[in-house]
């Protein structure tokens, strides 16, 4: 037989004959959904009859709480539901406005007090593909008007967040929770249940035989800045959960509403300029609701924010938080220099949870690029120290200086940018071009035509000009043309201007020519020229391995000016 139950207050409810329940004076959406999971925990129901009693709004709310509470009931979800009263239909309707449209979803019935014992063994429950359909499209619930609007987008975005990571990181956090209990926080979260899970069996909080393995990112080693004026609204508990660092300490939180870079407190700007980061995770509105009516993207407090964190080292990694999904506010983002965007869901757009897994997924990849960047921010010290250097070179023309200025730069934005094995490569190549106008404006300067020949005892290389032959020889080498090889020219302009003697550097300058040679005219034998223990030296042309080498070079080089 099955198992009805009566929740109701009046005698005319206790003496229909089914077990009954009272119910109590519930004022709270918490309140709702706490008695009705005390109540279906510890009771089988299989279909319900509600009394519309003396709050008919809380009758309503009641039906709806437990229509909207797919992740802790599952079926029992889907049940008949019955609602009587001694009040008439449009009485009800009337008194109840938005609440009573639940009374003309699927699996709902209105039934009065006479004719309840014949017509309860008639009524249905919804189906799963039902759902959304005959009740979901019907009903209407607003947000709570006394949460601001900012403050809910960004509970609900950490609560999208830990599901999609799979964390279960919220669990215990009692804010988080009590917005969760919420009739228009259920609500929003319906549209992204997987009707596919509604048979799996609910233990606690754990569904048996869901993949409960969560989606985390190892950090270990990396040091991670959070700033965000709602960081408290679930996202830095989020947060440092999908992100496993060595020590809790390396996941820093700034917690601070304000419009710009400059309304920082002195503590925060100087952890900013004075401590550097793996990565830093900046939300876009650090002004809250402030910000509400900002359109143009430079206007922003985090974008403000994170122009002053590039100024002070472009290597450093940025990833904005955003509630935007306007594709020119994305670019403007990239434009401005982020390494990357992270979506904060919005629960009035009602991303399915398909979108959510990929949002999170996305994220994940930008977080392995920038970490895979860590690079650069070691570089830019350097790279800045040679630029100043460059300027400073007083005894240079002026073309030459701004010539070897605009490649470096170029250099930069590359590598800057490079994901692929071939745009790093193509970096290495811009970098090279460095090498070749050092290389070509000393020959000019210093090395005279058809004097390559260099003695002494500490002499790296002999050449001889041979006019008969129209050719240069070296020791048992001959060369044909006018010119040597370039990293032999390179072996005479090290000794010749800057008395360089070391075989070793004359050395890895050969292994960068010989690379650059080997992507520039795919000569793959080159590329894949192997060491003694058989291992490749020339690939990593395309990886950020052999750019660094090469930037290493091109320091150096530098350094002899």
């Amino acid at each position: 037989m099955e198992k009805i139950f009566v929740l109701g207050n009046s005698d005319i409810v206790k003496k229909l004959g089914y077990e009954c329940r009272e119910i109590p004076n519930l004022f709270k959406d918490n309140e709702i959904h706490s008695w009705l999971l005390s109540l279906f925990q510890n009771n089988e129901i299989e279909k319900l009859i509600i009394e519309i009693g003396d709050n008919p709004e809380l009758s309503l709310k009641i039906g709806l709480h437990i229509r909207l509470m797919l992740e802790e009931l599952r079926m029992k979800s889907l049940i008949p539901m019955v609602f009587i009263s001694t009040s008439t239909l449009n009485v009800i309707m009337k008194a109840t406005g938005i609440w009573s449209h639940l009374l003309v979803t699927k699996g709902v019935y209105f039934i009065s007090f006479e004719n309840i014992k014949d017509e309860i063994s008639a009524v249905n429950g919804l189906t799963a593909d039902e759902y959304k359909t005959g009740f979901l499209n019907i009903i209407k619930i607003l947000p709570d008007e006394t949460i601001g609007r900012h403050s809910l987008a960004n509970i609900w975005g950490a609560y999208r967040m830990d599901k999609a990571a799979n964390t279960n990181a919220l669990a215990n956090e009692i804010e988080i929770k009590h917005n969760q209990s919420k009739l228009y926080f259920k609500y929003r979260t319906a549209f992204n249940f997987d009707m596919k899970m509604l048979p799996i069996k609910i233990v606690g909080r754990i569904s048996v035989g869901q993949n409960d393995k969560s989606e985390t990112i190892d950090a270990k080693g990396k040091r991670i800045l959070l700033i965000d004026d709602e960081a408290d609204k679930g996202w830095e508990t989020v947060l440092r959960k999908v992100f496993k660092t060595s020590l809790p300490e390396d996941f820093v939180v700034i917690k601070e509403k304000v419009k710009d870079y400059s309304n920082l407190s002195a503590g925060s700007k100087n952890l900013i300029e004075n401590t550097p980061f793996d990565l830093y995770l900046i939300d876009l509105r650090l002004n809250g609701s402030e910000e509400e009516n900002t359109f143009k993207s430079s206007n922003f407090s985090g974008m403000k924010v994170l122009k002053k964190i590039k100024s002070l080292n472009t290597g450093y990694q940025v990833i904005i938080f955003t509630a935007s999904n306007k594709v020119w506010n994305l670019k403007a983002l990239l434009d401005e220099g982020a390494d990357g965007y992270y979506m904060k869901e919005s629960p009035e757009f009602g991303f399915s949870s398909d979108f959510s897994e990929q949002n999170y997924l996305r994220f994940q990849e930008d977080v392995k690029r920038c970490f895979e960047k860590d690079f650069l921010r070691e570089l830019y010290i350097p790279y800045q120290i040679i630029l100043q250097k460059i300027n400073g070179l007083s005894t240079y023309s002026n073309d030459f200086k701004e010539e070897i200025r605009n490649q470096l730069e170029l250099f930069w934005d590359m590598i800057s940018s490079a994901k692929t094995e071939t745009q790093f490569a193509y970096s290495y190549i811009t970098l090279y071009t460095v090498i070749e106008i050092v290389n070509n404006y000393f020959i000019q300067h210093n090395l005279a035509k058809n004097q390559w020949e260099i003695t002494g005892a500490g002499a790296l290389f002999n050449w001889e000009w041979d006019k008969t032959q129209n050719k240069y020889t070296h020791k048992n080498v001959n060369v044909t043309g006018n010119n040597p090889p370039e990293w032999q020219k390179f072996a005479g302009l090290y000794f010749q201007k800057w008395q360089e003697t070391n075989q070793q550097s004359i050395q890895n300058i050969y292994h960068l020519i010989r690379k650059r040679n080997g992507f520039i005219h795919k000569d793959i034998s080159i590329l894949d020229e192997k060491n003694k223990q058989g291992e490749y030296l020339n690939r990593d042309i395309y990886t950020k391995a052999g750019t660094v080498k090469l930037f290493k070079a091109v320091e150096k080089i530098i350094e002899f000016f």
